[in-house]
């Protein structure tokens, strides 16, 4: 037989193959799966269906995920849901006959893309060795948060990268970076409206963050902006519902000219601050996520 013949019925059987494999794959079923899979205290998906795309790839349909969010029959309280435009997830055949599996995924997410790769031990429970994410130019816009202290409606434009591995001990951490630009909160009925300042706007917020299993320390966090400078840091003790989660965080605020004025005049500001151009103003963030306190 010649060899161009060979490479006909070679290529003509792999082709074959794959128009099989993708009439017959079980996307349905395989969606149920992976969401089951999934499948942790504060964090659920729903997957429609997957499909096989050529060479190795698997592009996961109509997906959710819910953060603390109720699911029917699943028993999830209030939280967010989040839906990316597209996920897609990659892998090399070798790694199916390993016991580790190395997988790479994609998403297009809210006009902006979040990459990333991780190192597969289990999925049943779903569980991994170390993974690495990056996320570029993904747009918030019109979110609304509510709490005592006011009525908050945020749009940002977001970028950052995180790694997280696994110790001896089997426990989790992870360090992670984030830029955030554009940023804008509109406030009604808030210590901001009282100085005729409808909302707060940062050029950009450099945030640098620790993660354990139940807690998430903020190393340090720098917002830079035309009305007023702010450097925070502390820590967020996770529980669940993740509304429910603690806050123990400390701030400096440095209003910038011609606000500077306005800030010092205040009653409330000149009981406790004596040079603000000096010191800033200093305040502490407790309680609940739901309903923070702050504390000049």
């Amino acid at each position: 037989m010649k060899p161009k013949s060979i490479l006909f019925y070679i290529l003509f059987f792999m082709a074959a193959f794959f128009v099989f494999a993708s009439l017959l794959f079980p996307g349905k079923e395989v969606a149920a799966y992976l969401s089951q899979s999934l499948k942790s205290k504060n964090l659920q998906s729903r997957i429609d269906t997957v499909k096989p795309v050529f060479p190795f790839k698997l592009k996961f349909e109509n997906t959710k995920f819910f953060i603390g969010q109720e699911i029917e029959g699943l028993g999830i309280n209030q939280g967010t849901q989040i839906v990316p435009d597209s996920f897609t997830v990659s892998f090399s055949p070798v790694s199916i006959f390993k016991e580790e599996k190395k997988i790479q995924f994609e998403s297009e997410f809210y006009q902006g893309s979040v990459n990333g790769r991780l190192r597969l031990n289990s999925m049943d429970p779903f569980s991994f060795s170390d993974a690495e994410a990056l996320m570029a130019g993904v747009k918030i816009s019109d979110f609304r948060y509510t709490t005592d202290l006011a009525d908050i409606t945020l749009a940002c434009e977001l970028n950052g990268e995180y790694k997280e591995t696994e110790s001896g001990d089997k426990k989790a951490s992870g360090r992670g970076s984030l830029l955030i630009q554009h940023f804008s909160a509109k406030m009604k009925d808030s210590l901001f409206n009282r100085l005729s300042l409808p909302q707060v706007d940062f050029s950009e917020i450099k945030l640098e963050i620790i993660q354990h299993p139940q807690r998430l320390t903020i190393e340090q966090c720098t917002a830079r902006g035309p009305i007023i400078n702010v450097k925070l840091k502390g820590q967020i003790e996770f529980v669940f519902p993740v509304q429910k989660s603690r806050l123990n965080l400390t701030g400096v605020i440095q209003p910038d000219s011609p606000y500077l004025a306005k800030f010092a005049n205040m009653a409330a500001i000149k009981s406790v601050v004596k040079n603000i151009q000096k010191n800033g103003i200093k305040f502490t963030i407790n309680g609940r996520l739901e309903n923070p306190k702050i504390k000049l």
